[in-house]
Order: structure tokens, then sequence, then C-alpha cells
């Protein structure tokens, strides 16, 4: 063999040499970020730690990381390095716009070696920027088989092209950081139920507090005051004794029955006992001992008895929906009834109260830490139901509940018959 020849295979040799620590410096780097991924569950922090761990181990100039938004059904760009910088995060494309959208319609990798003859690139994009991407390798961001976002890595330090060991390794890249995205989310959504159920306790524990201030320590603070006053009368004038008595049994039976209704309110025992029907009966007179309202029954026609929790949800949403028209309604009449057909359940809570702007109050919710509307939502949704409210200023408000007779609750019916 010449000396040329053996001269061009140790070149060679040590290209792949190279080439390989190249890949097992990259997988080794791969591997530590994982387990750094595994311990970061803010959801904005874990991004920018994808996307700048990627452009480092790729060699990469620049990159970006965007997420699919359902909702509108558009891929947002969550975090960017390089390049657009700030001005291109939060900037939406159509999920099927770009090389980005190619990428992630098909849930398949690319490599693009010139954007400049490739009629996928948005160069509208570089225009507004002022930054020319070059090449570029991509990767769909896959959990579970469904892609979640996209992956981008722009223009190599080196100059060189991305190759087929890049995408494959930007592609297992990628499927790591698909899973602890959505580990991240789904923390995410927990805490964010966790501070919902603290807010929802926190405001039942301010309404229970002022119904015990104006309800049941009113009543208590005048049968004091009555005892109180009694001893006088018993000394001054004690043919009035029986008339302050039975003042103060008045008094003392007023404040159990409200107590009692408290407690009922707060756990109905007749609705774990005996089911959705009696529990709405014994709530309806217990309110007519107490309100000015006039409540109205009529849920006859209603036989069938549900699971448990589905029952619970049902009379939480009836409470609600009583309560709100006895606050805030100024109604003289509720209307509670119930319709039974072969394929479903309807509840329905109407008043002639004022009515309000239903669309206002959605948007003041946050304004308003006011979760009553929303919880009925949520209550309706744990029994696979269909919620509706109708009300307007001036025109009464109908809250309205659909229930399918589907095969589960069919069979939770048949357990209580």
């Amino acid at each position: 063999m010449s000396q040329t020849n053996q001269s061009h295979t140790a070149e060679e040799w040590q290209a792949q040499v190279a080439h390989l620590e190249q890949r097992i410096a990259a997988l080794e780097a791969l591997q530590e970020v994982a387990l750094i991924f595994s311990s970061e569950l803010e959801l904005g922090r874990l991004l920018a730690l994808i996307l700048s761990s990627a452009v480092d181990v790729m060699r990469g100039s620049a990159g970006s990381l965007l997420l699919y938004d359902p909702h509108t059904q558009e891929l947002v760009f969550e975090v960017v390095q390089g390049g657009g910088g700030k001005a291109l995060r939060r900037k939406r494309i159509r999920s099927d716009e770009g090389i980005a959208g190619w990428v992630f319609t098909r849930g398949q990798p690319t490599i693009v070696h010139d954007t400049a003859i490739d009629e996928r690139h948005l160069t509208r994009i570089d225009e507004n920027l002022r930054f020319h991407t070059a090449a570029m390798v991509a990767a769909p961001l896959l959990h579970k088989g469904k892609p979640i976002g996209v992956l981008e890595v722009i223009n190599k330090k080196t100059g060189d092209r991305f190759d087929q060991d890049d995408r494959d390794l930007l592609m297992a890249f990628a499927a790591q950081s698909a899973v602890v995205i959505e580990n991240a989310r789904l923390f995410q959504q927990v805490v964010a139920e966790r501070d919902r159920i603290l807010a929802v306790e926190e405001e039942v524990r301010r309404e229970l507090a002022r119904e015990l201030h104006d309800g049941p320590s009113q009543l208590l603070s005048a049968i004091i005051m009555g005892l109180k006053f009694l001893k006088q009368v018993i000394v001054r004038q004690p043919d009035r004794t029986e008339t302050e008595l039975g003042e103060l049994e008045r008094l003392s039976t007023q404040a159990l029955h409200q107590v009692r209704n408290m407690l009922f309110d707060l756990r109905p025992v007749a609705l774990e006992t005996q089911g959705l029907c009696a529990a709405l009966r014994i709530y309806v007179e217990r309110q007519r001992d107490t309100n000015h309202v006039n409540l109205h029954l009529d849920i006859d026609s209603l036989t069938t008895r549900f699971a448990p929790k589905v029952e619970a949800a049902l009379f939480s949403i009836v409470q609600e929906a009583v309560g709100n028209a006895k606050k805030h309604a100024q109604a003289k009449n509720i209307w509670i009834t119930a319709q039974q057909t072969r394929d479903t359940v309807t509840l329905n809570v109407r008043d002639d109260g004022r009515g309000f702007d239903l669309l206002r109050v959605q948007e003041a919710y946050a304004q308003r830490g006011n979760l009553g509307l929303l919880n009925m939502k949520e209550r309706a949704e744990m029994c696979n139901a269909k919620l509706m409210i109708d009300s307007k200023p001036g025109k009464g408000t109908l809250v309205a509940l659909t229930m399918p007779l589907n095969e589960p609750l069919a069979r939770s019916a048949r357990l209580f018959s």
C-alpha cells in the first residue's frame, strides 16, 4: 500500500473517530439533560432548558420550541433562543404552516439544507426579524404518538450541514422532551386544581361565617339579652314572665332551625340515605320555613337513582342555583322541576328575579372571585351532563341541566332499585 493511501486511510479513521467521539459526547449530554429535565416541573423554565440544551447539543446558533394550542389550532413560539429572540416569542402560526407546520402535521422530522429554495419556509418571519435562517433541523414533540409541538435548531455554528445523525439525535431529544413537558403540564393542572379547591374552601368558609354572623349569632345575642331582661322582669314584673319566656323559646327554636338548615346544606344526610328526590323535598321544606321566597317543587317524574357522587353533584348544582337566585336575583318565586324521559333527565331551576348579563359575569370571574357558575359547570361535567344558563337583565334566570341516561348511569341506577 502506498504511503499516500495509508495517509488517506489514517485521515479517514481519525475523522470517523472524531465523529464517533462527537456522537458519544452528544449522547452523554443528552443523558445528563434528561436527568435535569426530570427534576424541573415549572413549565416555563423547563421549556427554556429544553431549547437551550437542544441548541447546545446540536451546536446550533439559534432555535425555537413551539407548542400546539388546540383551541385555535395554532403553533405558538413558546421559547426562542437567538434569531428573533423576544420579538418572536408568543407569535403564532397555523398548525399546518411553514416547516414547523409540516413537521407537526406529519409527525416526522426534517432537515432543510437551504431554506432559500424550500417553499415551506416562512420567509416573512426572517424578514420581520431581520434574521437569516440558512439551514434547519426540526423534530416533532410526540407524546403517546400525538404531536404536541415542534423543536427546531437553526444554523450550525461551524457552518456545516445538519446530517442524519443530527436529525436522529434531535428526534431522541424531542421524544424525551415531550414526556417531561406533559408531566410538567399535568403538575401545573394539579397545582391549579389544588388552588381552585382552596379558593372554593375559602369561599365556603366566608359564606359560612356570614351566615353564622347574620343568623344564629344574632339570635343567640338576642336570647342572651332576653335572659338578662328576664331576670329583671321576674323581680319587677313577674306577670310578664310567661310572655318573655315565650319570646325566648321562639328565638331559641328559630336559632336551632337555622343551625339545622346550615348542617343540612353542608352535609345532607338524606341525600346519602334516601336519594336525590328526598333530599330535594327536605331542602325545599327547610327553605320555605326561613325565606320569603316562594319555592315550588315538581320532581315527581324523576324516578331514577344514580351513583352517590352523581346525586351529590346534582344536588349541589340545585343548591348553588337556588342560592344565587335568593342572594342576587331578588326573586319572588323559584321553581325546581325535573323531567325524565327514556334517554335523559333534565333538572331546571328557574326564578322570576331581575336576571343578569351572563357574558359579563363570566368575564369578571377573576375580578369578582365568584366561583358559583364555574362550580356548577364543573359538577355538570362530572355527571357527563350539559349545563345551560339562560338569563337576561329583567327576565329572570333559568339553569337547565340535561343528563343522558347512558349505560354506566343505568347500571348505577339498578344498584339502587
